[in-house]
């Protein structure tokens, strides 16, 4: 008989999935039991459970495998969470130190260039090269880079940004806005820039406009140049013709000046930061929460009350009074112009060249880009008064006779009751409105000028100045009171009083002293 190890043993009671069905297995091997055909009740009972231990084993060992597939997949899913975790960790830090790095470029390049300064006025930023040849050629300064622009103009680069940033609203404005009484009746609206960016423009005029030379016809802002100068080639003439550009100033916008900084030479980002410096746009104000906000309209332009205006104008109509000048000779004319004033005579009165000049004058200035004003165009001929930017010129330069006539009852006025509750002109301070005009006077007629300048001193030795007249006051230019400006008459009245008018300043104020 076969004897079975331990081992085997073992074996058999495993396959047998119960200890009965084993032993009863081996009990018939032996012949320990009956091997009946029909098995007894208790053979029945040891088989059924062996078998439904076998089929709970099957089930144990699927539950087994399935447990065991869950936490497989609970350990899969964490450690696949925890490698996302680290990754999250590592992309953040990455980017953490990318956004510092960016920054730190950002700030870096911040101190060094100007990426940008608004919407719609930031293209052409990123050219930095300047035509070097082109500007030493004119003798005009050269900039290696808009830093070094801004030292030049005592300036940080972070104060020139800000006097040049373009904002569509902001709660900062760097002008004074008001308006002064026109001559033809209405108020001429005026910006004048506040301290900081008068200075920048100061700067540009005296180390860029001024060394840029004007055409021969222009007399008006220019060195040298004056309304007298503006006069004297139309003296004595047959027919002087007076046209005026409509509003001229606005009419220059910031892109016409940006191309004129260009074709100087300068860098494109340059030459935005000077236009954004030398333009405004028109604002209106409101008032949100007790906070004033000034919300720009429309397009930049050429400022009036910038000093550096007039000397951009001249450089920008340049072409014009080239063309202008032209058309003159061709139908014996002579050209000047002093501002929006342009000014044709001849000696001949030929009704045919006068009806051609005006005509193409006319081409002329719309294909430039400026518009005549309709109902500012004077043709005057011999015998009536011939006035050029409000000087007579039918025999000599001089002064109309209602005007004199009309100042000298003014100084009369005074000398019989004071200076008190008197005017002249627009300005409402009388000592400087007078010597401005007794100045004019002396440019245009010295004769009567010095005449003038002795009554006004006497006056002065009459009627000292009260304190209220000589210190410097804030004095209201519009109904409104939005806007002021500053007149200082101690300092009019410690210049020599035989002075000349100031010859730079706009004839239209001339008379404001």
């Amino acid at each position: 008989m076969e004897q079975l190890s331990r081992q085997q043993l073992y074996d058999r009671i495993r396959a047998a999935f119960s200890k009965d069905a084993f032993i009863l297995e081996e009990m018939k091997r032996l012949g320990f039991w009956d091997n009946s055909p029909q098995p007894t009740l208790s053979e029945e009972l040891i088989k059924k459970e062996a078998t439904l231990q076998k089929e709970l084993q099957e089930l144990l060992e699927k539950q087994q495998q399935y447990n065991n597939r869950e936490a497989m997949l609970r350990e899969m899913r964490a450690a696949k969470l925890q490698v996302s975790k680290e990754k999250q960790a590592a992309t953040k830090l990455r980017n953490e130190q990318k956004r510092k790095e960016k920054a730190e470029k950002w700030l870096n390049t911040e101190a060094e260039q100007v990426v940008y300064l608004g919407e719609k006025v930031s293209a052409g930023l990123a050219a930095t090269e300047s035509n070097k040849e082109l500007l030493q050629k004119n003798n005009l300064p050269v900039f290696d880079s808009v830093k070094e622009l801004a030292t030049q103009m005592g300036l940080s680069l972070t104060q020139l940004r800000f006097l040049a940033y373009h904002r569509k609203v902001s709660t900062i404005c760097h002008y004074h806005y008001f308006s002064i009484p026109k001559k033809s009746g209405g108020r001429r609206q005026l910006a004048a820039p506040k301290k900081q960016l008068k200075a920048a423009q100061h700067w540009i005029l005296e180390n860029i406009l001024y060394k840029i030379p004007t055409h021969q016809a222009v007399h008006g802002f220019t060195p040298q140049h004056s309304i007298q100068t503006n006069a004297m080639p139309h003296v004595g003439k047959a027919v002087v013709i007076n046209l005026d550009l409509k509003d001229f100033f606005p009419s220059i916008s910031q892109k016409r000046i940006k191309g004129l900084f260009t074709k100087l030479g300068y860098a494109e980002q340059q030459a935005t930061v000077l236009s954004l410096l030398c333009s405004h746009a028109e604002i209106e104000k409101f008032e949100v929460d007790g906070q004033l906000y000034y919300v720009q309209k429309g397009e930049r332009f050429l400022p009036q009350g910038s000093p550096a205006s007039p000397a951009l104008t001249n450089w920008i109509a340049y072409k014009l009074d080239l063309r202008l000048e032209g058309l003159a000779k061709k139908y014996g004319f002579t050209y000047t112009r002093y501002a929006d004033d342009l000014t044709f005579s001849a000696t001949e009165i030929d009704e045919k060249k006068i009806t051609a000049l005006l005509a193409y004058v006319e081409q002329v200035v719309e294909s430039e880009g400026f518009t005549l004003h309709p109902d500012k165009t004077h043709v005057m001929r011999t015998g009536s008064q011939q006035k050029v930017t409000g000087i007579v010129v039918n025999e000599k330069t001089n002064i109309d006779r209602k005007t004199l006539h009309s100042f000298r009852a003014l100084l009369h006025q005074i000398d019989k009751t004071g200076w008190e509750g008197k005017q002249w002109g627009n300005s409402p301070n009388i000592i400087a409105s007078v010597i401005g005009f007794a100045n004019f006077v002396n440019m245009v007629n010295p004769t009567k000028g010095q005449v003038f300048k002795a009554e006004i001193a006497a006056l002065l030795q009459k009627y000292p100045p009260t304190a209220d007249l000589v210190t410097t006051k804030k004095l209201q230019l519009t109904p409104q009171n939005n806007s002021v400006a500053t007149t200082n008459v101690a300092t009019i009245l410690t210049k020599p009083i035989d002075n000349q008018a100031d010859t730079n300043k706009s004839w239209w104020d001339i008379f404001n002293g």
